[in-house]
C-alpha cells in the first residue's frame, strides 16, 4: 500500500487536533523517565541499581514490538483506515499500566515494577508508531511537514509543563505528608489520573477530526528484503546513527537529572522551577524552528539549535566548581539562565526531526515500490528506545557502583563528580557526536520536491494501469 500525502494544508483546527494528542502522551512519558528512578527507589525503597537494570529490559522488548507493530499497522486494511485501529487498541493499555505505575500499592517488588513499566511501554509502541506515521502522510509538502510536526511539539511541550505542574499541585493538595516531594506518592499519584482522564478525551478529537490519506494498493516486499531496502536507504542509515548518539546522551542525561540538582547544584525542590522553566522556553521557541527549518533546511536547523544548546550546557561545571563555591546563592540563577537558552532551543530536533522522516519516507517508497512509514518510523523508535535503555541502565549502576546513594544528604566526592559526569560531560561529548552525524544529511528542500514528483508520478501510473485493468 501506498500512502498519498494531500498537497493541500491542513486547516488550523486540523493542525490543533492532530497536534493535542501528543498532550496525555506527554504527561505520562516525562515522568517515566525523570520520576520512576526516585520515585521507586527513594520513595518506594527498591534498589537504585535493579530499577536501573528494570528499565533497561523493559525499554529492550520494544526491540520486538516496535517493528512487528509498524509492519502491522502499515498492513492493516479497514474501513476506519491503517493507524486508528492501532492507536485505539493502546489507549486502554496505556490508561491501566499508568494507573498501575503510578499508583501502586503499599509494597512493591522488581517484579511489579519489570511488569507495569513494560505495558506502559508496549502502550506506548501501538500508539506512537501509527501516530507518528500518520502525521507523516498527512502532507507530501517540505515546509507542510514542518507546520504538521510543529503543531504535535508544541503541544508535546504543553504536555510536559502539565507533567512537571501536577507532581507539584499533587504534594501541595495533599500536604506532601508522605515525603519525597514531587517524586512522593501524592505528587506522582495524580499523573496516573490524569492519563485515565485525558488520554480517550484527545483520542476522540483526533479521530473525529483528522483524516487519513487515501491508500494506493502495491504489493508488499518481504521483511528481509524491505530491511535491506532501508539499510540501504543513505539518509536513514544518517537519521538512525544521529539518534543513536543522541538518545543515549539524553537517556543518561535525563535519568539523573532529579539526583543532580538535589546532590550536586544543591536546590532541592528548586529544580522542578528550571524544568518548568526549561519547557516554557520550549513552547516560545518552537514556531522559530518551524521557519527556520524551511529557510535553512531541516538538518541546518536541528545542527544550529544543537551548537546553541550545547555552548551554554558546557558551562554547568564552571558553575558547580566555580560559582558555587564563591556565591551559592548565584547557582540557582547560573542554572536558570542556561536552562533558558537551552529551552528556546528544545524544539528544533523533535519538530524537525520527523520531518525529516517523512522525506526519508518518501526516498524509501521510491527504492521499496511500499508505503511503510509506520515500519521506518518504527524501526527508528526500536533503535532509539535500545540506546535509551542503554542509557539508564548504565548510569544508574555506575552512581550506585561510585557510593551514591539517594537517600543521603552526604556523598563522597567522588559519587559526586560521577554525577555531575552523566548529567553533563558524557552527554555534551555523545550529543556533538550526534550533530556531527546529522550536517551530513543529504535531502534538501529542492530534492524532496523531486522526490515527491517521481513518487506522485508512480502513483498516478498505478492508478491508471487499475483503471485500465478494470475496463
Amino acid at each position: 500500500m501506498a500512502g498519498e500525502g494531500s498537497e493541500k494544508p491542513l486547516t488550523r483546527w486540523q493542525l490543533v487536533a492532530y497536534g493535542q494528542f501528543v498532550i496525555p502522551l506527554a504527561v505520562i512519558g516525562l515522568p517515566v523517565a525523570v520520576y520512576i528512578p526516585p520515585f521507586y527507589s527513594s520513595t518506594l525503597g527498591l534498589d537504585l541499581t535493579a530499577v536501573g537494570l528494570i528499565l533497561m529490559l523493559a525499554r529492550i522488548s520494544d526491540v520486538v514490538t516496535d517493528p512487528l507493530i509498524g509492519r502491522l499497522s502499515d498492513r492493516t486494511r479497514t474501513r476506519f483506515g491503517r493507524r486508528r485501529p492501532w492507536v485505539l487498541a493502546g489507549v486502554p493499555v496505556m490508561m491501566a499500566s499508568a494507573l498501575m505505575l503510578f499508583v501502586p500499592p503499599e509494597e512493591v517488588t522488581n517484579l511489579y515494577l519489570l511488569t507495569w513499566i513494560a505495558a506502559i511501554y508496549l502502550g506506548y509502541t501501538f500508539i506512537t508508531i501509527p501516530y507518528g506515521a500518520w502525521g507523516a502522510e498527512l502532507s507530501g509538502d517540505y515546509k507542510e511537514r514542518n507546520r504538521i510536526t510543529g503543531s504535535r511539539e508544541m503541544f508535546l511541550l504543553i504536555g510536559l509543563l502539565i507533567a512537571i505542574s501536577a507532581p507539584i499541585a499533587g504534594a501541595y493538595w495533599t500536604g506532601g505528608g508522605d515525603g519525597g516531594g514531587a517524586a512522593g506518592r501524592s505528587a506522582v499519584g495524580i499523573l496516573g489520573w490524569l492519563t485515565v482522564i485525558m488520554l480517550p478525551l484527545c483520542a476522540l478529537i483526533v479521530f473525529a477530526s483528522v483524516p487519513e490519506p487515501r491508500i494506493v494498493e502495491t504489493k508488499p516486499i518481504p521483511f528481509r528484503r524491505g530491511l535491506r531496502v532501508a539499510l540501504r536507504n543513505g539518509p536513514f542509515r544518517i537519521v538512525l546513527l544521529s539518534s543513536i548518539f543522541g538518545a543515549l546522551a539524553g537517556s543518561i542525561n535525563i535519568g539523573v537529572v532529579i539526583f543532580f540538582f538535589e546532590h550536586v547544584a544543591g536546590i532541592g525542590e528548586a529544580s522542578t522551577v528550571l524544568i518548568f522553566t526549561f519547557f516554557v522556553a520550549g513552547v516560545v521557541g518552537a514556531p522559530f524552528w518551524v521557519w527556520l527549518g524551511g529557510r535553512i533546511g531541516k538538518h541546518r536547523a536541528i545542527a544550529a539549535a544543537g551548537f546553541v544548546s550545547l555552548f551554554v550546557f558546557a558551562l554547568v561545571p564552571a558553575v558547580i566548581y566555580l560559582v558555587k563555591p564563591a556565591a551559592p546563592d548565584a547557582v540557582f540563577a547560573c542554572l536558570f539562565a542556561i536552562n533558558v537558552v537551552q529551552g528556546l532551543a528544545l524544539g528544533a530536533a523533535p519538530i524537525l526531526g520527523p520531518s525529516i522522516m517523512a522525506d526519508v519516507v518518501d526516498l524509501d517508497t521510491l527504492k521499496s515500490g511500499e508505503s511503510r512509514a509506520a515500519f521506518l518510523f518504527a524501526f527508528l523508535g526500536m533503535v532509539r528506545k535500545s540506546s535509551e535503555a542503554l542509557g539508564v541502565g548504565i548510569a544508574l549502576p555506575i552512581l550506585q557502583w561510585t557510593g551514591f546513594n539517594a537517600q543521603s544528604e552526604s556523598n563522597s566526592p567522588k559519587a559526586l563528580f560521577a554525577l555531575l559526569a552523566l548529567y553533563c560531560l558524557v552527554p555534551l561529548v555523545l550529543w556533538i557526536v550526534s550533530i556531527a552525524i546529522i550536517m551530513r544529511y543529504p535531502i534538501t528542500r529542492e530534492r524532496q520536491i523531486r522526490l515527491r514528483a517521481a513518487l506522485e508520478r508512480r502513483i498516478s501510473r498505478r492508478a491508471e494501469l487499475r483503471r485500465m485493468a478494470a475496463d
